[in-house]
C-alpha cells in the first residue's frame, strides 16, 4: 500500500509544479486537468480501491444477481406464480429429486416442463451460480434478507414522523 501512496506523492508534486509553470495557460492547464484525472484513476484502480466491483465479476456471474433479473418474476420468494406446486422451496424440490444445486443448474441450463431452458442468458457459470443461491435460499427457508437502507435499530416510531401530531 504504500507503493501507490508514493507514486501519488510523486505525481502529485510533479503535477503541481507543472500547474504553476502553466499559469495563465487555460487550455494547458485543462489538458493537466485530465492526467491528474487519468493518474489519480489508475493509481485508485491498481491500489484495488477502484477494482473491487470489476474484479468481483472476474470471479464469475453473481447467482443472488442474476436469480433476481431472470428468475425472481415467477420465483419471487421462491414460490411459482405459474404453478404453484413447482416452487423452490426446499420440500418442493426434494418432491420432485431435486436434490443438488448441481440439478437446479441443469434446470436452471436446459428448463423443465413449462419453464424453458435459460443457460444462453445466464451466460457461462450463470447456471450453477443460479443453482447454487437457490439450493442455499432452499436451506435457510427462503428468509428475506434484511434490507441494507433500514436497520430495526434505527426505525424511528411513527409518532415521532408526524409533522401534523408531534407528540
Amino acid at each position: 500500500m504504500l507503493a501507490p501512496l508514493y507514486l501519488f506523492n510523486q505525481i502529485a508534486r510533479t503535477l503541481t509544479d507543472r500547474a504553476q509553470s502553466l499559469a495563465g495557460s487555460p487550455g494547458k492547464i485543462l489538458r493537466l486537468g485530465w492526467v491528474l484525472n487519468l493518474s489519480l484513476s489508475a493509481l485508485l484502480w491498481t491500489s484495488g480501491l477502484l477494482a473491487g466491483p470489476g474484479l468481483a465479476f472476474a470471479t464469475g456471474p453473481d447467482g443472488a444477481a442474476l436469480f433476481e433479473v431472470h428468475c425472481a418474476g415467477c420465483h419471487i420468494h421462491g414460490g411459482n406464480i405459474i404453478r404453484r406446486g413447482r416452487t423452490l422451496k426446499l420440500k418442493a424440490l426434494e418432491n420432485q429429486g431435486i436434490t443438488s444445486p448441481a440439478a437446479i443448474a441443469t434446470i436452471a441450463n436446459q428448463g423443465i416442463g413449462q419453464m424453458g431452458g435459460y443457460g444462453e442468458v445466464l451466460g457461462t457459470g450463470g447456471p450453477e451460480q443460479v443453482g447454487l443461491y437457490v439450493w442455499q435460499q432452499a436451506l435457510a427457508g427462503w428468509e428475506p434478507l434484511p434490507s441494507p437502507f433500514v436497520q430495526p435499530e434505527s426505525r424511528v416510531p411513527a409518532s415521532q414522523t408526524n409533522p401534523i401530531n408531534p407528540g
